[in-house]
């Protein structure tokens, strides 16, 4: 049987910036999506540190709400090369002691400790080496809580156990009696549809999930979800630790703006740089997007959501902007300020450099090339087209992949 152990960071990013300037150390602090004042207040609360959890803070708290609760929040923007690097030596430790490691987010982590640890004994020494070794890998203020399970689940359920710098063992026969102390909500992957769906039908706990067959489950949530939730209640899953990376099911870019945008140029400016940073991802990646998404959030909070399926792949920013501009087109209500803007891509084919006919499109493609060595030596900001000149998106405080990772 497995010995899977799962590492969460305590309040990751605020950690981090405790951890590299000593005056925050102590203080209610919050991490923010957005840089500057202004940009700060339409933001929501990325991670809060200790000290302002105690006083009321929590995540995805607006900004805003946060400082009512406790005026003497510090808002800080996220600095995501910072947290980045803590996040690599957090993984290099786990694969010094380890079989297999597998990146959960950008605060946690799986690790396959079978045979390195042998037994349980074994697990907790390995356990207390790993956060010894992060201790000294990323600073004593960066600490992990640590859970030790005969699966994925039962080790990230028991990593929540206790925080901050908590460790949790579940042995095999204490599964089900573990399982049974907990609410349904506290595992992954049961969401709040599943619970109301599972209320629906009379089941509110561990134990009345094992009382349902396997049979209805299947019947009411389909053959996956249901077989999942039928082994689950029973401490079984064979969803191992998977260190090799999948490829993406979707690539894209949404931001929230400073101010709310209501007129044409500027919707169609920040779309346009939307859908050139979309591209870059795609080429980076070399993926060919056959669909393509919109969302727009009104600043009531409103929002739509609209798809196309292409008839042809694409991977050049403005032929997802064409798409994307038709698809505001179709859903954009002109009477309410934009918030948001997102586009996302999916149905991805691999990219191959097209032998076309066309000289127009040859030139493109040829321009393409030198454009990503250009950005991929000098950055992100160092080429982009004039009429985008003027958008600049701040950094995601929040996520596993960064912008500036392009």
């Amino acid at each position: 049987m497995s010995i899977i152990l799962h590492v969460d960071f305590n309040s990751f990013f605020a950690s981090v910036e405790q951890q590299a300037n000593p005056f925050l150390r102590g203080k209610p602090i919050a991490i923010t999506g957005k840089r500057g004042i202004k940009d700060m207040k339409r933001s929501i609360v990325a991670t809060a540190s200790i000290e302002a959890k105690r006083l009321g803070v929590k995540t995805p708290m607006p900004v805003m709400e946060a400082k009512r609760i406790c005026p003497e929040l510090i808002l800080l923007p996220g600095d995501m090369r910072k947290y980045s690097e803590i996040t690599d030596r957090m993984l290099r430790v786990l694969r010094e002691n380890s079989d297999k490691i597998e990146q959960f987010s950008t605060d946690e982590a799986f690790a396959d400790i079978t045979s390195i640890a042998q037994d349980y004994f074994g697990a907790t020494i390995i356990a207390q080496i790993i956060r010894n070794q992060i201790a000294q890998a990323c600073g004593e203020l960066c600490s992990v809580s640590i859970g030790v399970g005969p699966s994925k689940t039962i080790a990230k359920l028991a990593s929540g156990e206790t925080k901050p710098n908590g460790l949790t063992i579940v042995q095999p026969s204490e599964v089900i009696s573990y399982l049974d102390k907990k609410p349904l909500e506290d595992v992954c992957g049961i969401g709040r549809a599943t619970i109301k769906h599972l209320e629906s039908i009379g089941i509110s706990s561990f134990q009345t999930l094992r009382m349902a067959s396997m049979k209805k489950l299947v019947h009411e949530f389909k053959p996956i979800t249901g077989m999942w939730l039928y082994n689950i209640a029973r401490g079984i899953e064979h969803d191992g630790v998977n260190d090799s990376q999948e490829d993406p099911k979707s690539i894209g870019h949404s931001y929230t703006f400073a101010h709310d945008l209501e007129f044409d140029a500027e919707i169609k400016t920040n779309l346009l740089s939307i859908a050139d940073t979309v591209a870059l991802r795609l080429r980076k990646m070399k993926f060919k997007a056959g669909h393509i998404s919109l969302l727009v959030r009104y600043n009531d909070f409103s929002s739509n959501h609209i798809g196309i399926k292409l008839t042809n792949s694409v991977n050049d920013g403005l032929s997802i902007y064409k798409y994307a501009s038709q698809l505001l087109n179709k859903v954009r209500d002109i009477n309410k300020p934009i918030r948001l803007l997102g586009i996302s891509t999916s149905q991805f084919s691999n990219l191959e450099k097209p032998v076309s006919l066309f000289l127009k499109d040859q030139k493109m493609q040829s321009a393409l090339c030198a454009q990503d060595c250009i950005l991929e030596k000098f950055g992100n900001r160092a080429l982009c087209r004039a009429a985008t000149i003027s958008s600049v998106f701040q950094e995601r405080a929040s996520g596993w992949h960064y912008d500036h990772q392009l």
